[in-house]
């Protein structure tokens, strides 16, 4: 019997196919035998690296409004590289960049989709085609439910991680959640980097300088310049930091935002931000300095290959013979995720001789290091623990006496820009003596898909903390405000949506967050987080912020509507770095290698390179910590395994024509075919009937899991002849 399902590939179509690893599925079978061919790059051979893309050099086509793809189809991903990484964050980009800079040939597989400026949704319907969400909970009505609580596309952009005590917000996509961050570059303040949870060789500000400067210089952050439109919910912010006594902690953050167009670090051309505000949903004016635009589109002038919708299962060591690493994954192209019954169980495979970078996010890379555990790879118990929320509180003060314009809009009035999503913050994490007691504050933007159900969410969540002392004519204020949002819309500037700070706080908790897989789903359980009496100190802060303009304090919607639930956008740890050397009291070394025990041993090319291997939450928007942490551990592996790491700037500005998107039509079907088949010396005596029975009797079954392409229906050819 079969079932296919077809699609048209034309324009923009990256959904393709690649071989299938029949035998290293989850079905228990033996590894893959591995075969070798020459690594013959699809480009110009060269040891330089390839030409940088940006409009001015003919890459960006001004008819479509499309940009040239840097991932490959997946029918041309090859059996065996030198290095395979996993995601394409800020810790796996890195990875990706400094290998090929290494001459190393890349692998990488990333679960999302490729987009870029133009793609990203700023209206509700197609935001919500893009959700996935994964039921991580045992509590509740949504424990209850179980894997059924798990619903949309994996490969969608935004994935919501529903858990016990905490949900977490990441991001999917060729970039991963760089896509869809706030663009804030804040070093961890000294205080926590000179905590006992760092080893020695990690341990003081020092010891991060260089690679926070590394990063730096591609990632390029600035503040918003003084000189460009005053920007309300920032100059709001202010206002209250000083009302409070805290007009020395405010300051405009360093962000990976682009002020004025021009090509960045790695010779793409940028634009300068519109303003809109609509860092997390993705920004479509071409300012986003996601790791697509410089780490990722660095690795592929080298030489990187990159593979997108490809959903890593598990890794497991490589036959003695052949040496390195079996990287298992889902292919979710060509429909083949319609097959649902069989679909995680026939994989794809990629064979990485050397190295096996995990750059997945803290999520991701713990639920694949979890997973191949259970399919034999030794490591330390201590994975799956020591995970953490990075104290994460998001909060709003609604219908408040100022102009806040804090509602991002695809194309926002010159006289009133939103700005990016975070501009300022009250740091108050210095000149303390507990660095745990720390905590910045920051202002931000509401994405416009989300406007519509603003003022309702706000007006009618339970625990609201209502201004003190307001005079009669304030009240009358707000309830007009309150009633002009209702009934002119959220953008209406006398309204109370328009008039509302959102408020993200990044702080501690306690790091003790756990992972574990309970039927192969992820249970996630942060329990008691926003329960904390830490959590609790920081809300009073908001909630006196909040008064001091007049408005009214309002939780989260996950803390206020669903028992006290905080939600994070920075999940962090869960395969943390040991601060002592051995695998006792972490998952990973300094230099991110995975133990193979509770000792010093390590996997020397399994390497953890993303949020998952820092050790406790840092109280700051952590992807400049991560990135650096990143920079260091490919630097110390690549030192051990003798790569030596081209750092230096090679932009040459041509026409790239090989990254372009190919324009001819084609088509290709997935198809599924399994029955019984009979092997042995009487097969070709035995009559169908007599085959199948025998077939029957002795378990002979058999499975074809195909995908197909034609990539130009103009050049195909008849099957007969008229």
């Amino acid at each position: 019997m079969a079932d296919s399902y077809g699609e048209v590939n034309g324009q923009g179509h990256t959904n393709t196919n690649g071989h299938n690893g029949a035998n290293g599925g989850t079905n228990g079978h033996r590894e893959p035998s591995i075969y070798e061919e020459p690594f013959n790059t699809y480009r110009s051979p060269t040891t330089e690296p390839y030409e940088g893309y940006d409009k001015t050099g003919g890459t960006f086509d001004p008819v479509t409004g499309t940009y040239p793809r840097i991932s490959r189809p997946v029918e041309l991903i090859r059996p065996s590289y030198d290095v395979v990484v996993i995601g394409s964050g800020y810790g796996g980009a890195v990875a990706a960049s400094r290998m090929a800079r290494g001459k190393k040939k890349v692998c990488l597989l990333e679960r999302g989709k490729e987009k870029w400026p133009g793609e990203f949704p700023s209206d509700i319907l197609p935001a919500i085609g893009e959700l996935h969400t994964t039921n991580a909970s045992t509590d509740g009505v949504l424990g209850r439910l179980g894997k059924y609580g798990t619903r949309g596309d994996p490969t969608g952009l935004y994935h919501l991680v529903v858990g016990d005590g905490q949900n977490a917000f990441v991001g999917n996509g060729l970039g991963g959640t760089s896509l869809l961050n706030a663009n804030v570059f804040l070093k961890a303040d000294d205080g926590v980097l000179n905590l006992p949870i760092w080893p020695t060789e990690l341990r003081g500000p020092e010891k991060l300088k260089d690679y926070y400067k590394r990063a730096a210089d591609v990632l390029e952050p600035k503040k918003y310049p003084k000189d460009f439109p005053k920007l309300h919910k920032l100059e709001t912010l202010e206002k209250q930091a000083k009302l409070m006594g805290w007009g020395d902690k405010f300051d405009r953050v360093p962000q990976t935002t682009r002020f004025e167009d021009g090509e960045n670090s790695t010779g793409v051309y940028m634009r300068a931000s519109t303003l809109s505000g609509q860092d997390t949903t993705g920004l479509n004016d071409g300012s986003k300095s996601t790791t697509l635009v410089n780490y990722l589109s660095d690795a592929w002038n080298w030489g990187a290959e990159m593979f997108c919708q490809c959903e890593v299962r598990y890794v497991t060591e490589a036959p003695k013979e052949r040496g390195g690493y079996i990287v298992h994954f889902a292919w979710h192209g060509s429909k083949r995720a319609n097959f649902t019954n069989i679909f995680y169980e026939d994989l794809m495979w990629v064979h990485a001789k050397e190295l096996v970078f995990f750059g997945a996010g803290s999520l991701g890379t713990t639920e694949i290091l979890l997973r191949s555990q259970k399919f034999g790879l030794q490591m330390s118990e201590d994975v799956g623990h020591g995970m953490s929320g990075n104290g994460d509180i998001l909060a709003f003060g609604y219908n408040t006496s100022e102009y806040v314009n804090g509602m991002g809009r695809p194309d926002p009035p010159p006289n009133r820009p939103v700005g990016p999503c975070i501009t300022g913050v009250i740091d108050c994490r210095h000149n303390l003596d507990n660095p745990l007691d720390g905590f910045v504050i920051e202002e931000g933007a509401i994405p416009a898909a989300l406007a519509p159900f603003y003022q309702r969410m706000l007006a009618y969540l339970p625990g609201r903390v209502f201004p003190h002392n307001i005079s009669i004519k304030g009240a009358v204020s707000h309830i007009a405000a309150a009633a002009g949002s209702r009934v002119f819309g959220p953008y209406y500037p006398e309204g109370s949506t328009e008039k509302t700070q959102c408020y993200l706080i990044m702080s501690h908790d306690s790091s003790q967050a756990t992972m574990q897989l309970h039927k192969d789903r992820p249970l996630i359980n942060y329990s008691g987080v926003g329960k904390s009496q830490r959590a609790k100190k920081l809300a009073g802060y908001l909630a006196k912020l909040t008064n001091l303009i007049g408005g009214t304090y309002v939780d989260s919607p996950f803390y206020a509507a669903f028992g006290e639930k905080e939600i994070t956008v920075h999940a962090i740890g869960g395969a943390r770095i040991s601060n002592s050397g051995e695998g006792v009291s972490g998952g990973v070394n300094h230099k991110g290698q995975l133990f193979v025990g509770e000792g010093p041993e390590v996997h020397k090319g399994l390497v953890v390179c993303d949020g998952t291997i820092v050790p406790a939450a840092l109280g700051v928007n952590p992807f400049a910590t991560i990135t650096a942490l990143a920079e260091r551990s490919v630097e110390k592996v690549a030192e051990d395994f003798g790569i030596e790491i081209d750092l230096q700037k090679k932009n040459v500005r041509e026409i790239i024509k090989t990254a372009r998107d190919d324009k001819t039509p084609g088509i290709a079907f997935t198809e599924m075919m399994d029955g019984w088949i009979h092997f042995g010396d009487d097969a070709k005596s035995l009559d169908f009937e007599r085959a199948t029975e025998t077939a029957k009797s002795r378990g002979e079954y058999a499975r074809f899991f195909l995908s197909a392409r034609s990539w130009n229906t103009h050049n195909r050819k008849q099957d007969h002849y008229d």
